[in-house]
């Protein structure tokens, strides 16, 4: 009944519905007594809510229950707002995504846009071994999309994964910041944050554009699973990884996977895409079996992974010079620079002291401007 543009205000309760929003709205939970508006479809619907509507919508403060495939979103030109936000996979028995919008619809059609913010996404999942390959919120195609502050647990692929369109055209921008993710139990054990191509035909090229940021998040793995093989994987882009924690989440018995060959972070591509050029700076990258940076054989530029922690004050070993978290490039890869080092972690200290205090005086200052 809503006018187009409106509110519709939800009071608590646990809704047995699976939504279509086909008409731009705010759908708002009203807190009383800190009581959850709960929508919760019997069943297994495909789509918990879907958005079928390129007018703006945003979804506030409601908990989704997902049964079926996908939790909230859809595919084509959308314009989503998630924000303060749980979505829970509840007996979860099919690969999907917890938040998803993709745009595979003509190039010359309007953009996608997603935007996540302080939202919560739980794959309740019981452990590794019982994981379907759901996502936590994927983003592809044509899009731009803002993946900020959110908590990711316990889901069966990536926690965040950005791809292109299915034709590998287009363009995709991204800036995935200040996440929270853990358990990312990915059954194609790529990575927790994926970025870049999905599993194209060998007979089509990249031509795609975009840039895609991954900044100040935290990554960890507290299991101690086998899974993932890298905390970042990134293919193809170009963008900043800056300022993310990834401590202890590769294990000695994370394997190579068809995409991808263990590391904290992997940058580059097994398929023969264009080379990726990211700028790999001011992170702690510490307590990673294997590598900490690996860099993929057709990376024929030298990449800046320069003010990094790689957990010793004496710098990476492996191609570096000490005793932290391995610098490994594989044979034809250009060396990445990454000297000056940091001495002490540095993810965290953003404006905190100045360049004369930083790293010993090797140059790395605290602010990556």
């Amino acid at each position: 009944m809503v006018a187009p543009g409106g509110r519709v205000k939800v009071l608590p309760g646990t809704y047995d519905e699976a939504l279509v929003i086909g008409k731009g709205l705010t759908l708002e939970g009203v807190a009383r007594h800190r009581a959850p508006v709960i929508i919760a479809a019997s069943g297994k619907p495909n789509v918990g809510v879907q958005v079928t509507t390129s007018e703006p919508v945003t979804i506030r403060n409601v908990t989704v229950h997902s049964r079926g495939a996908n939790g909230i979103g859809g595919q084509g030109a959308l314009d989503l707002t998630v924000e303060r936000v749980t979505v829970l996979a509840v007996e979860p028995s099919a690969a999907g995504n917890l938040i998803v919008v993709l745009n595979n619809s003509d190039p010359r059609g309007p953009r996608a846009s997603l935007v996540v913010v302080d939202s919560h996404l739980d794959g309740a999942i019981a452990g590794p071994a019982s994981s379907p390959q759901t996502f936590g919120i994927r983003a592809g195609g044509d899009i731009d999309a803002w993946l900020v502050g959110n908590e990711i647990r316990r889901v069966g692929g990536a926690c965040i994964f950005v791809s292109l369109r299915a034709d590998l055209a287009g363009e995709t921008n991204v800036d995935v910041i200040n996440n929270d993710v853990d358990e990312c139990y990915p059954t194609g054990r790529v990575a927790s944050i994926l970025v870049g191509p999905g599993f194209p035909p060998p007979s089509l090229s990249p031509t795609a554009t975009g840039t895609v940021n991954v900044i100040g998040n935290r990554i960890a793995n507290t299991t101690h699973a086998c899974r993932p093989t890298s905390a970042i994987s990134f293919e193809y882009f170009n963008g900043r990884i800056e300022r993310n924690r990834i401590v202890g989440v590769v294990q000695g018995c994370a394997t190579a996977t068809l995409r991808n060959l263990p590391a904290a972070i992997w940058v580059g591509s097994l398929y023969g895409f264009p080379p990726a050029t990211p700028v790999v700076r001011y992170n702690d990258i510490a307590g990673n079996a294997q590598a900490g940076l690996r860099v993929a054989a057709r990376q024929i530029s030298a990449i800046d992974a320069t003010c990094n922690w790689w957990g010793s004050a004496t710098g990476p070993s492996g191609e570096g010079p000490g005793t932290g978290d391995a610098v490994i490039v594989e044979t034809g890869a250009a060396m990445p620079r990454f000297t000056p080092f940091a001495t002490r972690p540095v993810a965290d200290t953003e404006g905190q002291f100045e360049e004369e205090d930083a790293s010993e005086s090797e140059g790395c200052a605290g602010d990556s401007e």
